[in-house]
């Protein structure tokens, strides 16, 4: 998946990043969908994600706090999947993508370094 294609300039210096491991998330997403569903609905449903990080990109302060799972973490919802994010100084940081039944402790694992 090339960079650009998930990277959102947000108003004044801020952009919008994808880490790794949401990668990785995107296309297990994506593969889960279209085997289960077909590629038509792998399209909408990836669209309904980016349509989210758009969401999250011009108002970061929509998700709330998540610090019961890591401090400076937020979380927003779209669909069954969470989007787990970090506000930075000069980008917003997409940490993980993951289904709502994922374990607490897997996520908290595994945003340290976003």
């Amino acid at each position: 998946m090339p960079t650009r294609r998930w990277t959102y300039f947000l108003p004044s210096y801020k952009k919008l990043r994808l880490a790794d491991p949401a990668r990785k998330d995107l296309v297990e997403i994506g593969k889960y969908t279209w085997q289960t569903w077909g590629a038509a609905q792998k399209r909408k449903y990836l669209g309904q994600i980016k349509n989210a990080f758009k969401i999250i990109k011009d108002r970061p302060e929509i998700g709330p706090p998540r610090d019961d799972i890591d401090i400076g973490l937020r979380s927003h919802p779209v669909n069954r999947h969470i989007i787990y994010y970090r506000i930075g100084e000069k980008e917003l940081i997409i940490v993980r993508v993951l289904h709502q039944s994922m374990d607490w402790a897997v996520i908290a694992r595994q945003t340290q370094n976003g």
